[in-house]
């Protein structure tokens, strides 16, 4: 029995140092992660952007991604947003969903490419597609000045995985009944979700429910019940997986993960 131990511990041993010597695109990239984050003998930054570009030299799409990051945000590099694009896009043909989003994002933005909300909404729905919240969300902010019937649906995928700005746009769309029928129960029971969880815009919204007279006592208390039963199950999904707790996350438009919690985004 101790043998066989023994023999299982050094096969395991052996594998890791073999996987910590070879130059595969996944281990360089794991490689960078631990020079990044401080693992292994010690933080260097200037190692780990060099293991992240032969990774994604090789065509490996989360170095891709966490390099056009480093270029589109200048940090580790100089920035530059012509190559953060070039990054992203490799990675997005090859159907990193991250990739696409953030892809669709700078389209969307015009950052380092001329602003196309056509190709934007293409990698928005690609990405969203493969389930990805963010992705939902941006698709939606187009939607709502393209088809703003569609808008409606894609908040709510985006809301129901716990994104506060789609929480509170779903919300925005029911106390308006725009794409959607209006409904200012619900659209408070979703204000207060969105509020719940740190989006203050949603609280100049619920004044305006609270003193309007649209709503009864009965139904803001019976509709705060509801938000505290929802929160149960409308957890921030996102935010389970390890994908939360970056600057830029709850703005309107949500700024990209860093590298550090990209593996957590897909």
């Amino acid at each position: 029995m101790r043998r066989t131990i023994l023999t299982v511990f050094f096969a395991v041993l052996t594998s890791a140092l073999a996987f910590a010597q070879s130059t595969s695109p996944e281990a360089l990239y794991e490689r960078g992660m631990d020079a990044i984050s401080g693992a292994g003998p010690s933080r260097n930054d200037r190692d780990a952007l060099e293991y992240f570009r032969r990774s994604a030299e090789l065509g490996y799409g989360p170095a891709q991604v966490a390099l056009g990051y480093f270029y589109e945000t200048g940090t580790l590099t100089a920035g530059s947003q012509s190559q953060a694009v070039d990054w992203y896009r490799k990675a997005a043909n090859h159907g990193d969903v991250l990739a696409q989003w953030m892809l669709g994002r700078s389209y969307f933005n015009g950052g380092g490419i001329q602003q196309d909300l056509n190709a934007a909404q293409e990698w928005f729905k690609s990405a969203a597609d493969q389930g990805n919240p963010f992705a939902a969300y941006y698709l939606a902010r187009i939607l709502a000045d393209r088809d703003y019937a569609k808008a409606p649906a894609m908040y709510k995928v985006a809301a129901d995985q716990g994104l506060p700005p789609a929480q509170y746009y779903y919300a925005k769309a029911l106390k308006e009944g725009r794409g959607i029928e209006l409904d200012r129960f619900n659209a408070y029971v979703w204000f207060v979700v969105a509020l719940d969880a740190g989006y203050s815009t949603a609280q100049r919204d619920l004044a305006e429910l609270d003193g309007g007279g649209f709503l009864s006592a009965a139904q803001i208390a019976e509709a705060k019940g509801k938000a505290r039963e929802l929160e149960q199950t409308v957890i921030r999904a996102v935010a389970a997986r390890g994908c939360t707790g970056w600057d830029g996350e709850l703005n309107e438009f949500p700024s990209p993960p860093p590298p550090k919690l990209q593996r957590f985004c897909r």
